[in-house]
């Protein structure tokens, strides 16, 4: 089944992002997967949502969503990924069919 990795934001320091972003990028391909879209400027049409930003990754599984996240490669990037921009992160699984 297909999962997204979903991640909203709010950049901090656009440098040490764009640098995050920059290392991320080939460890989430090496689980194969691909940034679907990305966006620094969204708008809450209904409800609070304190983040304005948001990217969003499809994988060929949830074990390669989770696998990547958990990585040596993926989890030594937190702490840059922290100091960039506040965020969070939410997987979803797609149902078959």
């Amino acid at each position: 089944m297909t999962a997204y990795f979903v991640a909203q934001f709010t950049v901090k320091d656009p440098a040490v992002l764009s640098s995050y972003s920059q290392k991320a990028a080939p460890v989430i391909a090496s689980y194969g997967g691909e940034l679907l879209f990305k966006s620094p400027m969204g708008e809450a049409l209904d409800g609070l949502n304190p983040h304005k930003g948001i990217a969003v990754f499809r994988f060929p599984s949830d074990d390669a969503m989770k696998n990547c996240h958990a990585s040596d490669a993926y989890q030594s990037l937190v702490s840059e990924r922290r100091e960039g921009a506040d965020m969070v992160i939410t997987g979803y699984t797609a149902p078959a069919g």
